[in-house]
């Protein structure tokens, strides 16, 4: 069983090494497929969060996704907007009290809760797959015309 790439609270580790635009591609993706096309996105002030943003809504959008992005904004924020504009999910990219190199990618359920750990393990076993790596996968064309609102 590959390893979960979640901790205790998300996604963690240096900024462009730990955690890649890839990485954060494809927990875009992921987001989409286990929770649903309408995900709210918020982050902190760190340098890296409007790089990890831009990859996660990539990721999102690549699954036929509607990100609803928020910019700087307090972690509670993102999980009260999520469940106020019942949205499908929510994504904070945050590392809170770590070093300024390292940033997070958090998850929220449509509760505006943290994920199971089941479900993080889920997500986590997708992101890893050969499935979630391979350009082919990707989703063309017709996800933009069939998944509008």
């Amino acid at each position: 069983m590959p390893q979960n790439i979640f901790g205790t609270d998300g996604v963690r580790g240096v900024a462009n090494a730990d955690l890649s635009c890839d990485l954060a591609f494809r927990l875009g993706r992921a987001a989409t497929k286990f929770l649903g096309p309408d995900i709210c996105i918020g982050r902190d002030t760190r340098l890296s969060g409007t790089m990890l943003e831009s990859a996660l809504t990539a990721g999102i959008m690549a699954e036929g996704g509607r990100p609803h992005c928020c910019g700087v904004i307090p972690t509670p924020a993102v999980a009260l907007l999520t469940v106020q504009n019942e949205l499908d999910g929510g994504i904070v990219i945050s590392a809170s009290h770590n070093p300024p190199e390292f940033n997070g990618i958090k998850f929220f359920s449509r509760k505006g809760m943290k994920l199971p750990d089941a479900v993080e393990e889920e997500i986590s076993a997708w992101v890893m797959s050969e499935e979630a790596m391979a350009a082919d996968t990707l989703p063309t064309g017709a996800v933009w015309v069939t998944s509008s609102r």
